[in-house]
């Protein structure tokens, strides 16, 4: 592993924007500081576990008691077409502006440098809750799942017991939450190239799981899981049973499969990641971005494609969706049924393998913890190095690595780790997919526009990012495209369908995110203004793409 990451090296060049040479002293230094470790089957490895290549095993639960009118399998078909879209952006726009930031530089110098910390605020909020809240995710799902299927496949019913302290103790939840983070923030301290390796680490293990779980599926029958299942759970629980209890409503709608992509889409989220620390791409930024931004969704659609497929034929539709529904509705609580849990039954005898295939989900969700937590740290200090915030965020130890954004956000997600626990208050997560994609779509738009708001910048880029059909740029036609596909998934992720299927529906959270994107564009005039009494010249400085 570590010999192919040392072999990653471009194997050509293309030209550079070239921008006027900003003044001395505009920037917090001349140089980012950054260490350029990250080569491009890195990156596509990063960005692929923050994709999470098993976590469809996890998310099959919700999108089928959500959505039995839908066909999983059909929305990765229809997924995979937006997300190859809106990755083309991405990567366009990561070629032309090759700096750490992602969005806050794209938007920035494309619109206006509110609009861009604005919509990188937006995503910066939703990464950090994520990296705080998949680590208490480890604690109520990770664990809990492991030791139920290491129990239910002969390991005796002591671990079924721990699964069931720690579904119910928030202390303990609190403990392996912040013990998770504390590794994070470990792992983020250390030199670029260890981070990645670990996080290349992470997809290689996953990906293991990942075929043996689809070897275990595809050499099981329906017929034959029923008989596995049915040995331990009988009458309401029994195959037949939870299948028939969802009779009659579970008809594939093409109405339900469009609105149903929403898990699906949440699924592909991550593949755009290596825009945010584009200054840590070595080498050929078009080729890097290009493999990582825009090949991932392609790679992804056809593993979930897979599982999606594997899972229905060897579990059944019905069955699925009837155990899934019967677990959210408070029926059956031995754990979630994943999946990965539900192998347990298949692999009765084998306690070690059932237990190492559900241990998958804790894996992603610290795979999870770490890619969401390093994202934001660099978008800290891309706003340090444009002197929105104090220039102390864009400090970097020896190593590259931006230390103080580093333990700022340590703080940030321990206290979301509290109030994920404790208080209710993440239930906005619910809600974020309609935020997420209304920012995504605006990125988008800003693709679509970029010859046109900033046609100096645009004849600079690289020859790809220039390409037209006829006389009209092909990022313009993809972006305008994407924009509106990506504002459908928003619409499909503000429905009460997805965020609230049982309960009250709350404006309060689905209009959150869009606050924080006004507070960043505020908070952008507001630094500005002190900027400026100071005789720093903002409006130059954001004329121009950081120092390398």
């Amino acid at each position: 592993m570590t010999a192919a990451m040392e072999a990653e090296t471009p194997s050509f060049s293309v030209k550079a924007p070239t921008v006027t040479a900003p003044a001395p002293g505009l920037y917090v230094r001349q140089t980012s500081g950054l260490v350029r470790s990250v080569g491009p089957r890195t990156a596509l490895f990063a960005n692929l576990v923050g994709m999470g290549i098993i976590v469809n095993y996890f998310w099959v639960v919700f999108a089928s008691a959500g959505y039995p009118n839908a066909d999983l399998v059909t929305t990765v078909a229809i997924g995979v077409l937006i997300n190859v879209g809106v990755g083309f952006v991405y990567w366009m726009l990561a070629s032309s502006m090759p700096r750490s930031g992602g969005d806050y530089v794209f938007l920035g110098r494309i619109f206006h440098p509110s609009i861009g910390l604005g919509t990188n605020l937006l995503f910066t909020v939703v990464f950090v809750t994520w990296a705080g809240y998949f680590a208490y995710y480890t604690a109520i799902f990770g664990l809990p799942t492991m030791f139920a299927a290491y129990s239910v496949a002969g390991g005796g019913a002591t671990a079924l017991s721990w699964a069931a302290t720690l579904a119910s103790s928030l202390t303990d939840q609190l403990l392996v939450a912040v013990f998770v983070l504390l590794l994070v923030v470990l792992v983020s301290l250390l030199p670029t190239k260890w981070i990645f390796r670990t996080v290349v680490g992470i997809f290689v293990l996953s990906a293991i799981i990942y075929v043996i779980m689809l070897g275990v599926l595809l050499s099981t029958s329906q017929s034959a899981f029923a008989t596995d299942w049915n040995a331990v759970n009988t009458g309401v629980y029994s195959y037949s049973a939870l299948s028939a209890s969802v009779a009659g409503t579970t008809n594939i709608t093409l109405a339900g499969t469009f609105l149903g992509i929403v898990y699906t889409m949440l699924s592909f989220i991550g593949y755009a990641n290596s825009s945010y620390y584009g200054g840590e791409i070595r080498g050929n930024p078009t080729r890097t971005q290009g493999l990582a931004i825009f090949g991932a969704p392609l790679i992804f659609a056809v593993l979930i494609g897979a599982l999606y497929a594997a899972t229905y034929a060897t579990f059944g539709r019905n069955f699925l969706i009837g155990v899934s529904d019967s677990y959210l509705t408070g029926g059956f609580s031995t754990a979630v049924p994943s999946p990965l849990f539900l192998a347990a039954y298949i692999l009765h005898g084998d306690p070690i393998l059932a237990g190492f295939l559900s241990f998958g989900l804790i894996l992603t969700f610290f795979g999870f913890a770490l890619v969401y937590f390093i994202v934001p740290t660099r978008n800290l200090f891309s706003w340090s190095f444009d002197r929105i915030l104090p220039v102390a965020f864009a400090k970097v130890n020896r190593h590259g690595v931006p230390w103080v954004a580093v333990i700022v956000l340590a703080v940030a997600s321990l206290i979301v780790i509290y109030v994920g626990v404790y208080t209710t208050l993440l239930d906005y997560l619910s809600y974020s997919n309609f935020g997420f994609w209304l920012a995504v779509g605006l990125v988008c738009l800003g693709g679509a526009l970029f010859p046109f708001i900033r046609p100096k910048l645009f004849q600079s880029s690289p020859q790809i990012v220039q390409a037209r059909i006829g006389r009209v740029p092909i990022i313009t036609i993809v972006g305008v495209a994407s924009w509106i596909s990506a504002w459908f998934v928003s619409y499909a992720a503000s429905t009460a369908q997805y965020v609230e299927p049982s309960g009250a529906y709350s404006y309060g959270y689905l209009i959150f995110l869009p606050i924080v994107f006004v507070i960043g564009v505020v908070g952008y005039w507001i630094s500005r203004a002190i900027q400026m009494s100071r005789g720093l010249p903002m409006d130059l400085i954001n004329r121009e793409l950081p120092p390398e």
